[in-house]
């Protein structure tokens, strides 16, 4: 029997994170921590304090009248990272981690936050462990920085200074074992302690100082006032108290279909473009990085399906999604053999560009898979997944972007879509495909027109693999552009299905075109405070409690390329306008909403640019947003007219840099780049020399990771630069197989040759096989010095006539091999024979003379 994690709420009034009027989801739907990834949850002690509540009045009115949505959170107890500081008081408001008092802590005991109607963000609470070389420096958030300056001479003791902004705030001696502190008075009854480091313990060497910290924490210093009445979005506090906090919708909110709409804070409501009334919380991922994805709080048995599993493909707008992930029964904490049970069939989907129609979509693996093609505008129809493979969907997307002639709209894989040149007319546009910097086709496209390129994948030809709809040409007078509005890419790269196949600790049990099942092949137990690898990407994470909970989670990596750029100077002047461009994948991007500090100052325009005069002089944060992307931000600095001549930047004669390169550094002024010489240069705070009377300063970087290159301030405002020192590493590329003979017979050995070029950044040695229609027939080692070149000769009998495809590297060469040729059955001698009676000779024995003909 499935279990209910929501406990004695009433059926379909929770568990699923989307609410669908045709499952006959209740009217009055609350989304907890335990259904909605987007709240926090402890899984160790059940604990989970936010609640969203909607009263709908009938399931398809598609509105929520004011005071029907509900938001509650409340304060808990929580142990901080470092488990030496004890507890603080925490609660999670607007989706976010908020500091709401020490509690029982070996900083202040008697501060609560709540009760004087404040709160502090939580900026950091880590338990990592870090080393630290004297000179160098803890960057921490607000513009905090903690640099160690010097251990002592019997290394007992180190002497921190802590700044912010540059500015000095005050220095203290730690020893080992000990706690940096600083408190601030924020307005309240004492000092609160904003930060705290833990030193572990102190090295001192012949060369090297260093020290080890194990314990931070800082919460903000500047203090959130939170009153009834207040309004965030749509939302407004109806009461606050130490206990709860409690917000209503102060306004009516329209689902209107196809929107998105703003709840609060980073808190939206997706919903689905359908007539059907279907809709779901979202919180809006604003940074790249690493997000944990997970199902429904389960105690026993248990179903996760799209509706309960964020990890799981979904189409909101056509309600499709169909794995399915299921635990039949639990005996105590064990799953038994073929008790998990998991499922996906293939479903047919529309393009986010919906003029090309539908292609077939598989969720496997909590991934999103390329099933095939219904025959449509570019293709006759092809199935992947009924030759037993799948392709990743890489690009789906309708976002209008501008690409100007000249430059190029970035893909997947390595492709670049360049924009080369357009007609003289404006009509038409001549574009190349790259992929990893080399051309591999060209093409022209008219105005609403699509570019399309076509491989093969796997055991299919011919498959489309990207394809862009040209919207529209702008052909001007200085300024040549087209607007794309269509992006389809899916991956080169298939994976195969095949019966009886393994994946984790489940195994394929059925697998056709209409779908796959798979069972746990062995007994899966579930020891608390673990996670177990289940299939692919998924596991299950079990709390560290003896009442067993559990929920399966897929962590997401949000880096793609489909994230916001902001192109700013770093330095600009006081009074001066500027141009901000936003840009995704090369192009403009219009109507993103830029902040200054986070003040709205406007979204941009067409080409993706918005206008800026700096009010005043300072460091500032300029941040892009727009839904659908990964947020971006930058810091510039805007410096007063009468400081122009003593600002100063570091600049660096390489864009990359690898371990043991040397580079040179300049020092020149911000706003002329004229070269200032005699600047003393620190390297992760040693003094490593001063730049020339051109301003320069060569210098070998030694050890891979981040860096800090400072000035020391003589008569300018000092200045910093990191840099990522990247590690060496060998790359290997293949160009060039070909074979010989051309036209090979069977059983005749032929010999394959591909040219092999280590472009990497260090020598290497590589395993090179050869492939024939997919099986290894035979591997050569090759070793290359960096930029060093060779050709490998394999050899390869064909068995008989036919069509052979042979890989070697990313090379690939279609060749026929053909029945053996009259040559190799009358041999030369007869050929020769042949060609003598066709000239008019005679044929002559052995031991015979031949007559010349004389004409006598």
């Amino acid at each position: 029997m499935l279990s209910n994690p929501a406990g004695a709420i009433p059926s379909n009034s929770t568990g699923n994170k989307i609410w669908d009027a045709n499952l006959n989801s209740s009217i009055e739907y609350t989304w907890t921590p335990q259904s909605f990834s987007g709240f926090y949850y402890n899984a160790d002690t059940g604990e989970g304090t936010e609640l969203l509540t909607v009263n709908l009045s009938t399931t398809n009115k598609r509105t929520i009248s004011p005071g029907n949505m509900t938001y509650e959170t409340r304060p808990v107890t929580t142990d901080f990272k470092y488990q030496g500081w004890g507890k603080y008081q925490s609660i999670i408001f607007m989706t976010e981690r908020y500091f709401a008092g020490y509690s029982g802590s070996r900083f202040n005991n008697d501060i609560n936050l709540m009760s004087d109607e404040k709160l502090l963000r939580i900026l950091i609470d880590d338990n990592e462990r870090k080393s630290l070389y004297a000179g160098s420096s803890f960057l921490l958030e607000e513009g905090y920085e903690l640099e160690i300056k010097e251990v002592d001479k019997d290394g007992k003791k180190v002497l921190i200074e802590l700044s912010k902004n540059g500015e000095l705030i005050g220095t203290d001696l730690v020893g080992p074992n000990g706690d940096y502190t600083y408190k601030k008075d924020l307005g309240l009854n004492e000092e609160v302690a904003i930060i705290a480091v833990h030193l572990d313990n102190i090295f001192k060497g012949t060369e090297t100082n260093a020290v080890f910290i194990s314990g931070v924490f800082q919460i903000s210093d500047e203090l959130s006032n939170i009153n009834s009445g207040d309004a965030y979005g749509k939302m407004e506090i109806t009461s606050i108290s130490p206990e709860k906090i409690t917000m209503k919708n102060r306004e009516e909110i329209t689902l209107s279909k196809g929107k998105v709409v703003e709840v609060m804070g980073k808190l939206k409501l997706m919903i689905a473009n359908n007539d059907t009334l279907r809709f779901s919380p979202f919180i809006e991922i604003s940074e790249p990085g690493n997000y944990v994805l997970r199902g429904t709080v389960a105690e026993g048995g248990f179903e996760w399906t799209p509706m309960n599993f964020e990890g799981f493909y979904y189409n909101i707008d056509e309600g499709i999604g169909s794995e399915s992930l299921t635990v039949e029964g639990i005996n105590g904490r064990t799953i038994e053999k073929d008790k998990l049970q998991y499922k996906s069939k293939p479903e047919e989907v529309r393009f986010e560009h919906e003029h090309w129609g539908k292609f077939k979509i598989l969720g496997f693996l909590a991934d999103k898979y390329f099933a095939g093609y219904p025959k449509n505008g570019f293709s006759d129809g092809i199935s992947l997944v009924s030759n037993g493979e799948l392709a990743k969907v890489l690009i789906d997307s309708e976002e209008k972007k501008r690409v100007y002639s000249g430059s190029s709209l970035l893909l997947e894989e390595g492709y670049e879509l360049k924009i080369k040149e357009i007609n003289a007319e404006g009509s038409c546009v001549f574009v190349s495909l790259y992929k990893n910097g080399s051309i591999i086709d060209n093409g022209i496209v008219a105005s609403n027109g699509d570019y399309v390129y076509r491989s093969n994948i796997g055991s299919i030809e011919d498959v489309p693999l990207i394809v862009v709809h040209i919207e529209d040409i702008f052909k001007g007078i200085e300024t040549n552009a087209v607007f794309i509005k269509g992006i389809f890419q899916i991956s080169q790269e298939y994976i195969t299905i095949d019966n009886k196949a393994k994946y984790g600790i489940m195994e394929i049990t059925d697998v056709s075109a209409n779908g796959i099942t798979m069972k746990n092949t062995a007994d899966i137990f579930l020891p608390r405070g673990k996670s177990i690898a289940i299939i692919g990407n998924i596991q299950f994470h079990v709390a560290d409690s003896n009442d067993l909970r559990y929920y399966p989670f897929i962590e997401k990596n949000t880096t793609p390329l489909e994230s916001l750029d902001i192109d700013v100077p770093k330095t600009i002047i006081e009074g001066e306008t500027i141009s901000i461009g936003v840009s995704s994948r090369g192009g403009g991007v219009e109507n993103a909403v830029v902040h200054i500090n986070k003040e709205n100052i406007g979204t941009t325009s067409e080409k993706g640019i918005i206008k800026y005069t700096a009010s005043g002089a300072g460091k500032f944060e300029i941040s892009a947003s727009k839904d659908g992307f990964i947020s971006a931000s930058k810091e510039i600095e805007s410096i007063a007219k009468d400081d122009e001549t003593r600002k100063i930047s570091i600049k660096m004669s390489a864009d990359r840099v690898y371990e043991g390169d040397k580079v040179t550094f300049y020092t020149v002024k911000s706003l002329n780049e004229e070269p200032v010489s005699g600047i003393r240069l620190l390297y992760d705070g040693k003094f490593i020399g001063n730049t020339s009377d051109d301003g320069k300063l060569e210098y070998v970087i030694k050890d891979p990771g981040i860096h800090k290159i400072k000035t020391v301030p003589d008569g300018f405002l000092p200045a910093e630069y990191n840099i990522d020192v990247i590690v060496r590493e060998p790359n290997f590329i293949y160009s060039g197989l070909h074979i010989m003979p051309i036209d090979p017979v069977k059983k005749e050995n032929v010999s394959l040759s591909v040219e092999v070029t280590n472009t990497g950044t260090a020598p290497g040695k590589e395993e090179v096989e050869l492939k024939i229609n997919g099986s290894v027939v035979d591997i050569r080692t090759v070793a290359l010095e960096i930029g060093e070149s060779t050709f490998l000769n394999f050899t390869y009998m064909s068995p008989q006539e036919g069509i052979y495809e042979a890989h070697v590297g990313t090379e690939k060469l279609e060749f026929e091999v053909q029945k053996k040729s009259i040559l190799s059955y009358v041999g030369i001698g007869l050929v020769v024979s042949l060609i003598v009676s066709r000239l008019g000779y005679p044929m002559v024995k052995k031991g015979e003379k031949r007559k010349r003909k004389t004409g006598l």
